[in-house]
């Protein structure tokens, strides 16, 4: 029997293997699963590049193209970028068979395909934003965006022209980016401009581990190889490394964890098991960043550290249930942002030790509406976290509103979102799903957790904005199909008994006022988009000055 080496770990340039992935030198094996990471965990991989941070071994085989040990595929997003690589352009190709999510995400980031990200409708582009950077903040430094969500891509737009962000495609060439350094930009000098190519560096020189399995290993063994790293290659998450400080102190915090997903199933679902240390640190004056976790936890006795657990559990749970019962939020899928969750958390745990009254809840609920519809927290989430909780407490005590407040107005907000993942969006549909949004057809309540997000002007008008969608049943929406705005109108009446009046006030509930009504019946989408649009601004500018909506706030 031939003898085979053991395979050995050799470092690599991280870049040059995107290069290579660009050109079809690096290729995916069918039974791979495909390209599953989302914006939040190619943010948090890229924010690890650039702190010089450990992340991982990458398994590569060697195989020839004309007679491969297992079929392959290019990385997603490389017809869209370079057509005309091809692998049978190479005598061997190497078929990645740990790290493809890794890989992929630095060349999606880096090379920017047409193509939508998992759970998204619309591709993600990817910035570093320099002020984040240079203050140390590299989390909250990068910056994924929807290239759907008009206004986030503008801000980030600016950015870049006032050479206060990157594009992380300026960063992939080292030509392209020290033409920007030296010749394009004069915003950053000095320690500054010193500090932003020490950034670039760690990018550019950054090395990975490669264990590269020779073309004589076995069929078999590679299979086997590869079963054992999609059971055992799990990364170590920041609550694991809590959960390492903690058990110092006889702290059991996964056991924690465990018990309070039992307890809280639904919840336990939609957040990560440190947003309850970082209640925990806001709570004790501290920004909830990853360094000063570590510090919080440090200062705290075992025992302390379990009253404050118990204290962020009760804390979030009636976060949740503010967020589903009073929000609007009714299923996952329309929770604006998962990680408001920890502020608001704090904010309710501040009241409560108060004894705050009513008007203190309505304080919460404008900066609630306010940070959805500005899409405040889409960037610099911890910092936001720390700021608003003390703003919060200072609003409702000392009666000083938040300066950033008085910025937000109905008439900023973008009505003309189409991108569903978008807070904005998921916001305005929490708002008709609080509105009461009965059924078209018979005019009961509806069953918002089996409705669809759907048009109402059928898609052939093409218009996609959240104007022109709202929550329909599916029977409904059989019924609609494709039909003109006029003809399904008619078919409504009938259900309401031939009733103008009781049908008015079905479409009511869905922000749907007389104006918009009569737009319907004339099949006037444009109309029906502007009178929609005034609906939902009046609502929202209530929302906005008082906090929450009386009924008949849909108008007439």
């Amino acid at each position: 029997m031939q003898a085979i080496d053991t395979p050995k770990a050799n470092p690599e340039n991280l870049l040059a293997l995107v290069r290579e992935a660009y050109n079809a030198k690096i290729v995916v094996p069918e039974f791979q699963r495909s390209f599953v990471w989302g914006r939040e965990e190619i943010e948090e991989f890229l924010a690890s590049l650039l702190q010089g941070y450990f992340v991982g071994t990458f398994l590569m085989l060697d195989t020839q193209t004309a007679a491969p040990m297992f079929p392959f595929r290019t990385v997603e997003g490389l017809a869209q970028v370079n057509g005309q690589a091809r692998p049978d352009q190479h005598q061997t190709v190497r078929l990645i068979l740990d790290g493809q999510q890794r890989l992929t995400s630095t060349f999606y980031a880096l090379y920017a395909p047409d193509i939508p990200l998992r759970g998204a409708k619309s591709p993600h582009k990817f910035y570093l934003r320099l002020d984040a950077a240079l203050a140390g903040d590299l989390d909250e430094a990068v910056v994924g965006v929807s290239t759907r969500d008009r206004r986030r891509m503008a801000e980030l737009q600016q950015l870049v022209a006032a050479h206060r962000a990157l594009p992380f495609q300026r960063l992939r060439d080292s030509s392209a980016f020290y033409r920007w350094f030296y010749q394009e930009q004069d915003r950053w000098q000095g320690e500054a401009q010193h500090h932003i190519e020490r950034l670039y560096h760690r990018l550019e020189k950054f090395m990975v581990p490669v264990v590269s399995l020779a073309p004589e290993t076995g069929r078999d063994n590679i299979v086997n190889i590869f079963e054992r790293i999609n059971r055992t290659g799990v990364s170590l998450s920041l609550f694991d490394l809590l959960g390492a400080r903690l058990y110092l102190k006889g702290v059991r915090v996964r056991e924690l964890w465990q018990a309070f997903e039992a307890a809280h199933k639904a919840m336990a679902r939609v957040i990560k098991p440190e947003f309850l240390v970082k209640v925990i640190a806001i709570l004790q004056g501290k920004e909830p960043r990853k360094g000063n976790l570590l510090d919080v936890l440090d200062a705290l006795t075992a025992e302390a550290f379990h009253t404050h657990w118990q204290a962020a559990a009760e804390a979030l749970a009636q976060a949740y249930q503010r967020l589903t019962k009073v929000y609007g939020a009714f299923a996952e899928a329309w929770i604006p942002y998962t990680t408001m969750l920890v502020p608001l958390a704090a904010v309710l745990h501040v009241l409560k030790q108060r004894g705050a009254g009513e008007d203190a809840y309505r304080k919460v609920d404008r900066w609630y509406w306010a940070s959805v519809l500005s899409q405040r927290y889409d960037s610099a989430v911890d910092t936001k976290s720390y700021q608003d909780v003390r703003d919060m407490r200072r609003w409702v005590e000392e009666n000083f509103e938040p300066d950033w407040l008085e910025s937000v107005a109905a008439e900023t907000v973008d009505f003309g979102v189409e991108e569903p993942r978008a807070a904005v969006y998921r916001g305005l549909m929490c708002l008709i799903a609080r509105q009461g949004a009965r059924d078209f057809l018979t005019g009961q309540p509806a069953d918002l957790h089996t409705c669809q997000d759907d048009h109402i002007f059928p898609r052939r008008y093409g218009a996609e904005t959240i104007l022109n969608r709202t929550l329909i049943s599916k029977e409904t929406n059989n019924r609609k199909r494709d039909k003109s705005p006029s003809a399904f109108l008619r078919e409504c009446l009938a259900g309401h008994g031939n009733d103008e009046s009781r049908l008015r006030a079905t479409l009511r509930s869905h922000f749907i006022r007389e104006d918009a009504y009569q737009a319907m019946q004339r099949d006037d989408l444009q109309d029906f988009l502007a009178c929609r649009q005034r609906a939902l601004t009046a609502a929202v500018g209530k929302l906005l000055q008082q906090g929450g909506l009386d009924n008949g706030d849909a108008g007439r």
